[in-house]
């Protein structure tokens, strides 16, 4: 454990660097400009159709220039798993399609895996952070003991006002898309949402738990219609400028350094308990 030794230190002074961010350097969501151009088609399964999705502006009007698929889990991490489908599978499927569709759009993208192996939490950050002006979309699908229990819902930082736009357009068309019940945004402070630079959102497509999902979410149609709303959600949020206020930065960095806290506390507890689990030997005296 001493990794957490090594990085409290070096977090706590990022922390401190962050703190000293100027008020005025804030800048807020704009809409896009009156000139923006008109309504562009989408190239969706091969096909062109309409969308109400307004045309890319000039480059510097867009808040990411790449957008990195994270599908969720992945190797001997299988995420949930009911009816013989797993998440960990289903995730990739949805993630390739929509690389597929983003590549037909012009869009650069890049995926976190792309084949059924297991990433760390730290790699996937690791990626996203390596590209600048990225958008991450974290996959994923639910499980509930209850098995009526269905809907897509999408979570963003608590502190982050691009990640609760982006959350908020993704849901839009996973709703318009009527594959599953919408079951809104939600701020949580996950990893991939708090320890990338970007922007990022996870979105959990539905329930793997009930019966009826789980088969659409298995079959390849289903997995492409999730693409394609997602394709759509992405494209209706780039043209918008998205610049977080530089207290979303000190956010992060407080909920990370509380988190690296914890766990140097719960390493040092486990060290003393283990010591005193240890009783000596009086042969060995």
């Amino acid at each position: 454990m001493k990794p957490f030794r090594t990085l409290l230190p070096v977090f706590l002074a990022i922390l401190a660097s962050c703190k000293e961010s100027k008020p005025e350097a804030k800048q807020q969501i704009e809409a896009p400009t009156p000139s923006t151009p008109p309504l562009e088609k989408l190239a969706i399964s091969g096909r062109h159709r309409a969308a109400s999705t307004p045309a890319l502006g000039p480059s510097q009007t867009n808040a990411f220039n790449t957008v990195v698929i994270d599908p969720g889990h992945g190797g001997n991490d299988e995420g949930t798993a009911w009816y013989h489908v797993k998440e960990k599978d289903t995730a990739l499927a949805v993630a390739l399609r929509l690389a597929k569709l983003l590549e037909a759009n012009h869009i650069p993208c890049v995926l976190t895996r792309t084949t059924d192996t297991y990433i760390s939490l730290d790699e996937r950050v690791n990626i996203a952070n390596r590209h600048p002006r990225s958008l991450l979309v974290s996959i994923h699908f639910n499980g509930s003991s209850d098995s009526s229990a269905s809907g897509s819902s999408s979570y963003y930082f608590s502190k982050s006002p691009s990640g609760k736009f982006v959350a908020q357009v993704i849901q839009e068309a996973l709703d318009k898309s009527h594959i599953t019940p919408n079951r809104g945004i939600n701020a949580q402070d996950y990893a991939v949402l708090v320890r990338t630079v970007g922007c990022a959102v996870l979105v959990e497509c539905g329930f793997l738990s009930n019966k009826a999902e789980a088969a659409q979410f298995a079959s390849p149609e289903g997995q492409q219609r999730i693409a394609e709303a997602l394709l759509l959600g992405i494209m209706r949020a780039k043209p918008v400028i998205i610049i977080d206020p530089p207290e979303t930065e000190i956010a992060k960095c407080e909920v990370y350094a509380k988190r690296l806290e914890e766990k140097e506390h719960q390493h040092r507890a486990s060290v003393v308990s283990s010591k005193s689990a240890v009783t000596p030997n009086p042969l060995q005296k």
